[in-house]
């Protein structure tokens, strides 16, 4: 991984070429760098059995935007060599000879402060295609005890991110993360359990094998359930999908200006469940955040939601600027056509367990994860999407059995406003596609299932 010394050593030669003088003038007014070095590894396995082994080293990626008149030439290499700089710099020089100028164009920020944060372990980062299998191999045990077939997969990978730019800005974070997951087999029914942590001890192979185990045995023959409306319980791996979908299409700021998001027009009112908070939140242990968005400005802290009352949308600089207020550091790369975007929603727990969860239930459905979920309505956030890997039926306090797999189609807004009980526990869960939030799990009132499946 490139060391920061190294990326000032980088980050220092672009702004010199930058620097270099044409026809009397710099061929740069200002330049801003965002530079990512990303090692990834990742260890494969099905059937009870290894089937793959990946890796992907010293992965750079190096962008810059050059800006000369108002106009912005853009470009990206993978080699930080200095002829390979040089030639970064004089093509984003070239490509602006032939923009328009840009009359809306920010000033790059000057120098920041930034919140520290420690989110590089150096045990997730070193670990060894030999450490994934021996971890994989007590999962694969596992699975041949009880006569199931295990898959899933375990990854680990370390990166470093830098934001720099010639006014004196310099934002420099690494980070590292592992995940292991497990989905467990039978004839007729599958079980799934994983953990995500930047902390590779944190994560139990035995606790997530059995896990998924349990699921894929209790699932065994599952029942159809008609469609309807029902009491569900939605553990986090399903909660965090609904808080992608949040993020995406409602928490932004430019969404909510445009009066495309579900918040529009509606800060300072009750829009959601008195029990419900969300705040997006860089810094909490349990998250993998960056301390500075892509424009380098710091990240805040953001309460979005509190006590079911809107308070509050996330900003770039653009949107800043436009709404005359500040940035709270969400900004995307630029030009970026979508706004910011919050990347560390936190659904703040309650004061119950999973056990009262279910306990508490007469009739409803479990939900252990959902998948092909997607967008019905943007203004009303209503999702459709299938459940998976262990849906069970609840009666009479207790889980009775696995049923098969059912469709739903509902609003975010309006289940997050019938949520009767929220557990004190919460896990940091990766979504459907991209992103990653700490959320508990949710029993929620009159869910609308809207189909059955065969399977």
């Amino acid at each position: 991984m490139l060391s920061e010394e190294r990326v000032k050593e980088i980050t220092s030669q672009i702004f010199s070429y930058g620097r270099r003088k044409q026809q009397g003038r710099s061929l740069a007014d200002e330049i801003e760098i965002i530079l990512i070095d990303n090692n990834q590894s990742l260890t494969r396995y099905a059937n009870n059995v290894v089937t793959q082994n990946v890796h992907e080293g010293n992965m750079v990626e190096l962008t810059i935007r050059l800006i000369k008149d108002g106009k912005v030439g853009r470009t990206t290499t993978n080699r930080t060599d200095a002829p390979s700089l040089k030639k970064l710099v004089d093509d984003a020089a070239e490509l602006c000879r032939f923009q328009k100028r840009d009359r809306n164009l920010l000033p790059l920020p000057g120098k920041q402060t930034y919140r520290t944060t420690d989110n590089y372990v150096d045990k997730t980062a070193v670990m060894s295609p030999h450490d994934r299998a021996d971890a994989i191999r007590l999962v694969i045990a596992e699975c041949e005890k009880h006569g199931l077939m295990g898959s899933g997969i375990f990854s680990n990978e370390f990166y470093n991110m830098t934001i720099a730019n010639s006014r004196g800005l310099f934002a420099y974070h690494r980070g590292s993360s592992a995940a292991l997951t497990c989905t467990a087999l039978t004839s007729d029914s599958s079980g799934c359990a994983r953990e995500e942590n930047k902390d590779v001890a944190r994560i139990s192979p035995l606790s997530i094998a059995r896990t998924a185990i349990d699921k894929a045995i209790r699932s065994q023959n599952p029942a159809a359930v008609p469609a309807g409306r029902y009491t569900v319980i939605l553990e986090p791996a399903a909660v965090s999908n609904f808080m992608l979908f949040m993020a995406w299409r409602g928490f932004g700021a430019l969404s909510y200006h445009e009066e495309r998001s579900f918040l529009s027009g509606k800060l300072g009112q009750k829009i959601l469940g008195a029990n419900i908070t969300i705040t997006d939140n860089a810094f909490h242990p349990k998250t993998m955040g960056v301390p500075f968005d892509f424009e380098g400005m710091p990240k805040k802290e953001v309460l979005l939601i509190e006590k079911g009352v809107a308070k509050n949308v996330v900003y770039d600089r653009d949107t800043a600027r436009k709404a005359k207020t500040t940035s709270t550091g969400h900004g995307l790369p630029q030009p970026n056509p979508a706004g910011p975007i919050p990347a560390n929603l936190v659904l703040h727990s309650g004061e119950s367990s999973m056990e009262e969860l279910i306990s508490s239930t007469k009739k409803g459905i479990l939900v252990t994860e959902l998948h092909y979920t997607n967008l019905v309505e943007p203004m009303a956030l209503v999702l459709t999407g299938m459940t998976r890997n262990g849906t069970f039926l609840v009666e009479d306090g207790k889980i009775s059995r696995g049923i098969k797999n059912m469709r739903f189609t509902e609003s975010i807004v309006k289940a997050l406003s019938q949520v009767e009980l929220i557990t004190r526990d919460s896990k940091y869960s990766s979504a459907f596609f991209g992103g990653g939030f700490v959320v508990p799990a949710l029993k929620i009132n009159d869910f609308n299932f809207s189909s059955e499946t065969k399977f």
